[in-house]
Formats: C-alpha cells, sequence, structure tokens
C-alpha cells in the first residue's frame, strides 16, 4: 500500500528549491467515477484513503462543487468548458451514433497550443462512433483505455466486445490503434495507474503534462481484488459496501502512486493535482453498487444535491501554501478556463471556442476569495434522460421544478409504488434553502416573488438549449467487430478496421 509520510516533509519544504521564475505548471486531472459525498476516508473514516486525505490536509477542498448528474454530460463540461444544454450531451451515451460535437474546442487542444503534451488515460465515454470522435482526435497525444461507460474490470469487455485500446500518437486512427489483450485478467485500476507512471517516466520535465487520469474505479461492476477487501472485513459489515470501499482504496493507491512518481520526478513542486467526480454516487439507481452520498440527498442520476454536488479536491504547492475549505461556487465546466487562463496564463482568442459557460475562478480558488460565479443551471426538464428537473441554484436558494429524479433515499420499491400513485409526475416548483437545509428536507413556502424571478431564468437557460443529441441516421446499428481473438469494440462507422 501507499505510504503518504514523504508528502508532509515535501509539502514542508519544497517550495524553498522552485526557480523564481517557474515553468507552467503540469496539470493532473483524476477523475473518479461514481464517487460519492461520503466516500473520501476525510469524511468517513471507515474508507482508507490516505493521499486524498493529505489533499484534503495539504491542499484545497471545494465544498460548493458542482458536476451533472451522470458520466458524459460531466466529461463533455470538462472537456468543453460548456454545459449540457449548450452541447446536446445531456445524458450518457449509450453505443449510438452520436458524441462530443466535433466543433466543441476541447480543454487539451487548449493547452497544447500552451506547449502541453496531453495525455489521456482510462474512460473515455465520449463517442467511438467514428474516429474522429476518439480521443487522440480531440487534442490528445496519447490514449490507453476504454471508450465505453462501464467494462468488466478484468476481462475489459462490455456491449459483446473487448474495449482496452492503445493509441500512442496524436490522430491515432486506422493502422495505428491496437488493442490491448496481452492486458486481460489484470485490474484495469492498476493497469491505468501503472500508464500514468510511463508517461510520467518518459516525459520531459521541461515541458508543461497534462495528464487526463480518467478512472474507472468506483463505477459498476462491484469488482476488485481480494485484497483490497480484506483490511475492511472487521471494519464493514455491509459486504457490498466493503467491497466498494476497496475499490476506493485502490484507486487512492493509484493517485498516490502517481503523486509520488511527480515527486520522483521533481515535478510535483509545479503541479496543480485535481480530483473530481463526475456526479455523485449511485445509492440506488443508475447501477448502486455501495456508494454513499449522506448527508445529502439523492445520488446519481437526479438533481437532489446527491446527484450534483461533487467531492472535489486541489493540491497545488506552488499556488496555495496553506489547506483550507473553499466556500465558492465552482461547477465543472469551470475547470476549461480556469486551468487554461488561470493556471497556463493562456489567454483563450476571442472565436477559438465556443462561447463558454464556464468561468476563470482560479485567483479566487487558490486565494480563498469569493467566487464570482453566483448561479447554476442543474440540467434539462426532459425526464427521458433520466434527471427530472430542471433545477437552479441562486445564492444559496435552490429551485427544482419536477421530482428531482430517482428514488432518491428511498428503497428500490419506492419506485413502483411511486408510479403507481401517480408521484412521479409532480412538476411543480420546490425551493430550498441550502445553507440551512443543505439536506433538501424542508420546502420553504412563501418565496412567491423568488420562485418566479428563478423560473425567468430557468426558462432564459432553456431558451438557448439544443436537442439532446440522438446520432447519425446514415450509420448503421452498433455491432462489435470480429478479429481471431475476439470480438472488439471500435468505430463501426469507419470503414477501414484498426491492427489486431
Amino acid at each position: 500500500m501507499f505510504c503518504s509520510g514523504w508528502l508532509v516533509w515535501f509539502t514542508r519544504f519544497a517550495l524553498v528549491f522552485l526557480p523564481s521564475e517557474a515553468a507552467k505548471p503540469h496539470i493532473i486531472f483524476h477523475v473518479i467515477d461514481d464517487f460519492g459525498w461520503d466516500d473520501p476516508g476525510f469524511r468517513n473514516q471507515q474508507i482508507s484513503t490516505p493521499t486524498l486525505n493529505m489533499f484534503h490536509e495539504k491542499g484545497i477542498t471545494l465544498n460548493q462543487y458542482y458536476v451533472q448528474p451522470s458520466c458524459s454530460p460531466s466529461r463533455a463540461t470538462f472537456m468543453s468548458g460548456r454545459m449540457p444544454l449548450h452541447t446536446g450531451i445531456n445524458d450518457w451515451i449509450p453505443n449510438k451514433a452520436y458524441g462530443l460535437p466535433l466543433g466543441e474546442t476541447t480543454l487539451p487542444q487548449l493547452l497544447s497550443t500552451a506547449g502541453y503534451k496531453c495525455h489521456a488515460v482510462g474512460k473515455w465515454h465520449l463517442g467511438f462512433f467514428q474516429t474522429e470522435y476518439t480521443p487522440t482526435f480531440r487534442g490528445f497525444d496519447s490514449f490507453y483505455g476504454y471508450y465505453e461507460g462501464s467494462e468488466d474490470y478484468f476481462k475489459h469487455v462490455t456491449s459483446g466486445g473487448f474495449d482496452l485500446h492503445r493509441e500512442s500518437q496524436p490522430r491515432c486512427g486506422p493502422g495505428c490503434t491496437q488493442l490491448a489483450w496481452q492486458d486481460v485478467n489484470q485490474y484495469s485500476t492498476n493497469l491505468f495507474a501503472d500508464e500514468a507512471l510511463r508517461i510520467i517516466d518518459r516525459h520531459n520535465a521541461s515541458e508543461p503534462l497534462f495528464l487526463y487520469q480518467a478512472w474507472q474505479g468506483v463505477h459498476a461492476p462491484r469488482q476488485v481484488p481480494e485484497y483490497y477487501v480484506e483490511p475492511y472485513l472487521h471494519r464493514i459489515n455491509d459486504t457490498a459496501r466493503r467491497a466498494f470501499a476497496g475499490m476506493v482504496t485502490a484507486v487512492d493507491e493509484g493517485i498516490g502512486n502517481i503523486t509520488k512518481a511527480l515527486e520522483e520526478k521533481k515535478m510535483l513542486a509545479n503541479s496543480v493535482v485535481i480530483v473530481t467526480t463526475d456526479n455523485g454516487g449511485p445509492i440506488v439507481d443508475c447501477a448502486g453498487i455501495g456508494a454513499s452520498n449522506r448527508p445529502l440527498r439523492g445520488g446519481k442520476c437526479s438533481l437532489w444535491e446527491g446527484g450534483t454536488r461533487g467531492t472535489s479536491l486541489l493540491f497545488a504547492p506552488r499556488y496555495a501554501q496553506q489547506n483550507f475549505a473553499w466556500q465558492g461556487l465552482m461547477h465543472g465546466a469551470d475547470w476549461l478556463p480556469t486551468l487554461v487562463e488561470g493556471a497556463a496564463e493562456q489567454r483563450i482568442l476571442p472565436g477559438a471556442t465556443k462561447p463558454l459557460d464556464g468561468m476563470n475562478v482560479w485567483k479566487q480558488l487558490i486565494g480563498n476569495l469569493p467566487s464570482p460565479r453566483r448561479e447554476l443551471y442543474y440540467g434539462l426538464s426532459d425526464s427521458s434522460v433520466g434527471h427530472h428537473g430542471p433545477a437552479l441554484r441562486s445564492g444559496h436558494w435552490k429551485l427544482i421544478v419536477g421530482t428531482g429524479g430517482g428514488s432518491g433515499d428511498h428503497p428500490p420499491w419506492w419506485r413502483n409504488f411511486s408510479k403507481l400513485l401517480n408521484l412521479t409526475d409532480d412538476h411543480r416548483p420546490r425551493l430550498f434553502n441550502l445553507q440551512e437545509d443543505p439536506e433538501e428536507r424542508c420546502e420553504v413556502i412563501g418565496q412567491d416573488e423568488r420562485v418566479s424571478s428563478m423560473l425567468s431564468t430557468i426558462h432564459a437557460y432553456q431558451a438557448s438549449s439544443v436537442p439532446q443529441r440522438q446520432g447519425d441516421p446514415s450509420c448503421p446499428s452498433f455491432a462489435p467487430h470480429k478479429s481471431f481473438e475476439g470480438p472488439w469494440l471500435g468505430p463501426w462507422c469507419d470503414v477501414a478496421e484498426v491492427v489486431v
């Protein structure tokens, strides 16, 4: 297991050795899949996360940070700096002929113009029906990971085919992409950590690095080597929660080993390390496997705080030399301008991107100052994408127009019971004061003017929305490719095939 004691010494003394005019910082962007509010060890001592605990103790914890209710919308938001209502990625992307639109300028494309070497490891889930939608055609210099949203952690199989790809250069399409058959029976969390270590080892430390480390953990299915579960045998009684805790610890160990590799390469002192979830932990709906968002209400696939208020940390010893919990409002769309214009000090030229929804909060974030963001829009009103809204936060007020989504804190049978009683069609506005009631237990009444004003803001957001992406009708239905080794997943609308 990773030992984090070295980090205590490092954060105390390493800044002495930084040059007076340091180069652009390395940016390490960890995405933990389906990581709940109550899942890191610094909030729940049942679970061992020494690396995340160290980031919490030595860095910045974002306490009012929001993401989308499911995976693809958040990832599209991270990559584009634009909210789902403007990209058309309002729900997770199944095996259909669409993805993050090619007209969107991505975070790695912008960082590349600032001299960054950009690498992606792990989960993509932003479309792969055509080669142009895959990672090395969206700004990354390499990619090792899987295209789909979930798969077997050991066999690397999903949707009837093998999905683990190695792409070793920019625009690595047919004739370049390779399938990592040799990695079958190896745990993906460890594979992705090892790949990051190789990238760091080979990287020229004088050039800025952007590493997008999108972990498979801790998404379903519930799979983890037994040695990660053993420490919890006498600590956690619930078997699902126990295995989930082992998955969390495996990811934390991977993050720790990557952080240690940065220190050994003398890169950590000039690194900005981000940890974020992509949505709240699934507790009942959307493949709940043991996550917890307590004391927040609801979970993944809902607009309750448990589905949208995300765990996030920033560790940047060059910039933030004291730990604190930042109370500023921030959305996942803010990472793109915050990292490009703030950390990398690269101006985003007019016309370089479509109009951004994200805001540059870099100075406020590292300086523990009030956020310039005053409101955020949670999602669309189309319940067919599973979010059951819309909802708006303005200051500490939150308005939900609809059910909020999901079974919330109710048991699994609640969904059918509520449908029987027609409780799921309640689309009246419901107002909550998150400052006084962060668990969303008590609706506020007698605020008609506030509700009316917030509804007007919601309608203004909706007026600028684009439809949910539906797919290219000229593309044939999804089907895995065939090879001697077995079926595999890849761009099925392309004529040329990849190296197998």
